[in-house]
C-alpha cells in the first residue's frame, strides 16, 4: 500500500530522511532512540491526522520539530539574521494504482506519484503579527502558535483525513508508560530528593508565574475585553494561572531529558 515514506524536521530526523517500505510485511529493527517509533508516528499521523491519540492540529508543539532545526533559526532570530520558519513535511508515496486522485507532482522528487504530504508551517496570515515578534530579538521558543496543520495530495489538492484511501492503526503501549514514568519521577524528585524549603523555593516561583501572567499588557487587555464581553454570568471573568492548591505547581512540571519533555522523546 505505502512504496516509501520521507520525513522533513520530525523530531530526531533532521532534513528529510527517506525509507523505502517492502510489500507486505515490514519489521523495523534498529537500536534504541534510532528512529524507529518516529517513521511509525509520522506514517500515522499523514494518514490519520492522530498523536497519542489527540488531533494533530490541537497538539503542535515545538518538540515535534528536529530540536537542532529549532534552536538555529532561534538562535538566528536572535542574532537579527531571521531564516525562515521551520517546517514540518511527511510524504507518503502510494505503492501501485490506489486513488488516481491523489497522482501528480507536487512532492520533492517533482515526479508523476500517487501519494500525500502533510505539513506543519507557518501561516502566512499571520506575518504581520510575526514580524514584530522577530524584531525583539528576544524569542524563547518556536511561536507555534502561527504554526497550521494541512494535507495535500501530490495532485495538488487539499484532502480531508476522511478522505485518505490508505488507512492506520496504531497499537502504542509506550505513550502511557512514559507518561506514567515522568510522572513518577517528578513525585520522586518532590519526595526523595528536595528538602521542605527547596519545595517552597519551587513552589514560590511558580506563583510568579501567575504575577507575571497577569501583568503582562497583553494578558491585561485580553481580560479587559473578555469581562466586557462575557454576558454568561455577573462578575469579572478573567484568564489566570491554576494556582488552586499549595502543591498545584506539581501538576506543571514535566521531566526533561536534553531539553525534550519526556512525553515526546
Amino acid at each position: 500500500m505505502i512504496d516509501k515514506v520521507k520525513i522533513t524536521n520530525f523530531k530526531i530526523f533532521k532534513d528529510t530522511f527517506e525509507i523505502k517500505l517492502n510489500r507486505g510485511l515490514n519489521i523495523l529493527v534498529g537500536n534504541n532512540e534510532t528512529g524507529k517509533s518516529t517513521i511509525l508516528e509520522a506514517i500515522h499521523i499523514a494518514l490519520t491526522g492522530l498523536y497519542g491519540g489527540r488531533n494533530i492540529r490541537n497538539e503542535l508543539s515545538q518538540y515535534l520539530f528536529n530540536k537542532e532545526i529549532v534552536d538555529t533559526y532561534i538562535d538566528s532570530v536572535n542574532s537579527g539574521s531571521a531564516c525562515p520558519p521551520p517546517s514540518i513535511c511527511i510524504e507518503v508515496f502510494f505503492c501501485g494504482s490506489i486513488d488516481p486522485e491523489y497522482e501528480g507532482n507536487e512532492n520533492s522528487e517533482r515526479a508523476s506519484f500517487e501519494g500525500l504530504k502533510f505539513e506543519i508551517t507557518f501561516n502566512e496570515k499571520y506575518s504581520n503579527e510575526y514580524n514584530a515578534l522577530i524584531a525583539k530579538k528576544n524569542m524563547m521558543s518556536l511561536p507555534i502558535e502561527y504554526y497550521e496543520a494541512t494535507w495535500t495530495s501530490f495532485a495538488r489538492q487539499a484532502v480531508t483525513i476522511r478522505s485518505i484511501p490508505i488507512k492506520s492503526a496504531m497499537i502504542d503501549s509506550s505513550n502511557y508508560r512514559y507518561q506514567n514514568g515522568s510522572d513518577v519521577y517528578i513525585s520522586r524528585i518532590v519526595k526523595d530528593l528536595l528538602s521542605p524549603e527547596e519545595v517552597t523555593a519551587v513552589s514560590q516561583a511558580h506563583r510568579k508565574m501567575k504575577d507575571t501572567f497577569i501583568d503582562d499588557d497583553s494578558i491585561k487587555a485580553i481580560n479587559t475585553r473578555i469581562s466586557e464581553e462575557s454576558s454568561i454570568v455577573d462578575g469579572t471573568v478573567s484568564l489566570t494561572v491554576d494556582l488552586g492548591t499549595k502543591n498545584a505547581w506539581e501538576n506543571s512540571l514535566v521531566t526533561q531529558l536534553n531539553d525534550v519533555p519526556f512525553g515526546y522523546i
